[in-house]
């Protein structure tokens, strides 16, 4: 009987333009925004040049390093300041006009650079310059140094060099991946809550509103059997769309991505994460639809229901926060037992390559706890009139 009470469900929530909207277009369209918004964030400026404003000329050999480098235009204003302030520069590079004939008789000065530590040209421009200055005082005063015939040894005595632990490709790999990892995690949840948040609405809180609650009561049908099938129906949709929505992600990385499609080279492991990715799915699912069950059998209107549904958008991505700082490999078990985190922790480690059969059954084990638990609270309200029947 519970797949009679399935398929209506299923029937009237498909016939819904706003179910369908919410479930398939919605993540459809929030995908392809966030892929090409985190592939914009990673990707190499390429020939982007950057406009240095300055009012006189630079010493010859300053002048020749900047002019070098291909991202940097040096252009000359009456009021450098107010050029990167109308957005014409992106940064001001203010020394004083004696600096050619400071430098000759080893006289200091000083180097301003201006710019806009909210605009993210402006900063780039300024750390640029920054390096390419440091550059040239290092050969100024080496060649001080060798005038004096002193080794210049003496003010480099080590150099310092920072290396990645996973070196050249699989360096770069593991910044992309780190941004998958963060991003996985949070559209997999977001997805899932919103795709079944309209059904969820609509199979108890709507029919309070309706009236028609009590008239499915009235039917040959078990109210234990009206909860499993409404429950299924509304994890079908967070199925669905945590389905759509992580497809999407895939495939919109790998055809208009470069950078971010480098992190989804999984090798023969390919197959084994897809598997546990999808039977994380399934178990999120049904712990979501009844959380949102729940609620709506708590719900005297659909109103009602809506106002308290809000706050599990909030409880699905508040645990990226936790694990955005945390190394794959440096996880605690306690982050795959508590629900919600354990999802977001899994999915990091399934981004690095890292399938750990204790993370996966700890995960799924303490979803599939919470389910039952759920299941038990929201059975024990369905069996009572008070929380049932329209008031």
């Amino acid at each position: 009987m519970w797949k009679t009470v399935f398929l209506k469900e299923m029937t009237d929530a498909l016939r819904d333009r706003k179910t369908l909207l919410l479930t398939v277009l919605i993540p459809l369209l929030t995908m392809l925004g966030l892929v090409f918004f985190y592939e914009s964030m990673i990707a190499d400026p390429g020939d982007k040049a950057y406009t240095v404003a300055i009012n006189d000329q630079l010493p010859a050999e300053m002048n020749q390093m900047i002019k070098e480098v291909k991202n940097l235009n040096l252009e000359t204003f009456d009021d450098p300041q107010q050029a990167v302030k109308d957005g014409e520069a992106n940064a001001y590079l203010e020394m004083p006009k004696e600096a050619g004939d400071m430098l000759k008789h080893q006289k200091p000065f000083a180097i301003k650079i201006h710019g806009y530590t909210t605009d993210d040209d402006s900063v780039i421009t300024v750390q640029m310059l920054q390096s390419l200055l440091e550059q040239y005082q290092n050969q100024v005063v080496e060649k001080r140094l060798a005038a004096d015939q002193i080794d210049t040894s003496v003010i480099h005595p080590f150099e310092v060099q920072s290396v990645d632990v996973e070196e050249g490709d699989e360096g770069e790999n593991g910044v992309t991946a780190m941004l998958l990892s963060i991003l996985l995690p949070m559209i997999l949840v977001t997805s899932v809550i919103s795709g079944a948040l309209p059904a969820a609405l609509d199979i108890v809180a709507g029919e309070k509103d309706r009236k028609s609650i009590e008239a499915l009561f009235l039917t040959p049908a078990s109210r234990l059997q009206i909860l499993i099938g409404k429950w299924l129906a509304v994890s079908m949709f967070g199925i669905l769309s945590g389905i759509v929505a992580i497809g999407m992600l895939l495939l919109s990385t790998l055809l208009f991505t470069e950078k971010l499609k480098q992190a989804l080279n999984f090798g023969d492991q390919m197959w084994s994460i897809i598997g546990v990715m999808f039977a994380a799915l399934i178990i999120f699912s049904f712990m979501v639809s009844m959380i949102e069950l729940l609620l709506s059998v708590m719900s005297g209107s659909v109103k009602e229901a809506q106002s308290y549904m809000s706050m599990i958008i909030t409880l699905g991505v508040l645990p990226m926060f936790f694990t955005m700082r945390a190394g794959a490999t440096q996880l605690d078990t306690y982050y795959f037992a508590i629900p919600f985190l354990n999802i977001h922790a899994l999915c990091k480690q399934l981004m690095f390559g890292i399938i750990d059969p204790m993370s996966i059954a700890l995960t799924l084990g303490s979803s599939a706890l919470a389910v039952v638990i759920l299941f038990v609270i929201v059975r024990s309200l369905f069996m009572k009139e008070k929380w049932m029947l329209a008031k």
